[in-house]
């Protein structure tokens, strides 16, 4: 990956659908180079899915909460009861595995605290959940929806700018 493949990612992070002759154009590449470049990318799974970002609000999901949530025990059926809890229930923005005095971190988008309170209730009873510590979004200052290019690639187009240039 060099700058122009940079160049490229952030054009394709401000709008993926962006015409070709515009990507071109900001990387100063001819439209076959850019298209083939996106191809290689794509292939090599840098770019790993095209996405349409919406607005939470507009669907009357007006609530964002993170959710720290320990289960009864750690087993196979805990877990899997668990992860079948959260793969059918749309609210759950995410779920991430950690490490401390929690075991999961959920991102929650509902429609109200009564909606929230709702979903506790179910997962604490369907999804053998022991304990959660429930933190409400005020604000949001900063939601990337993937991670910048330029920070992600920075090792590695300066090693490309060395192979080149020395």
């Amino acid at each position: 990956m060099d700058e122009i493949d940079l160049i490229i990612l952030k054009e394709l992070q401000k709008n993926s659908r962006k015409p070709l002759n515009e990507i071109s154009r900001s990387a100063n590449l001819s439209m076959s180079a850019v298209s083939e470049r996106i191809r290689k990318l794509e292939c090599e799974r840098i770019i790993k899915q095209y996405a349409a970002i919406l607005d939470p609000e507009k669907f009357g999901k007006t609530l964002t909460c993170f959710c720290f949530v320990s289960l009864e025990g750690k087993s196979e059926k805990t877990d899997g009861r668990f992860y079948e809890f959260i793969r059918n229930e749309p609210d759950i923005i995410s779920c991430h595995c950690l490490t401390g005095h929690y075991e999961y971190l959920l991102k929650i988008t509902t429609g109200s605290t009564k909606s929230l309170e709702s979903l506790l209730a179910k997962m604490r009873h369907g999804a053998l959940v022991k304990l959660t510590n429930t933190y409400v979004v005020l604000s949001t200052v900063k939601d990337l929806p993937s991670v910048p290019p330029a920070a992600a690639a920075e090792p590695d187009v300066k090693k490309s700018r060395r192979a080149k240039y020395g």
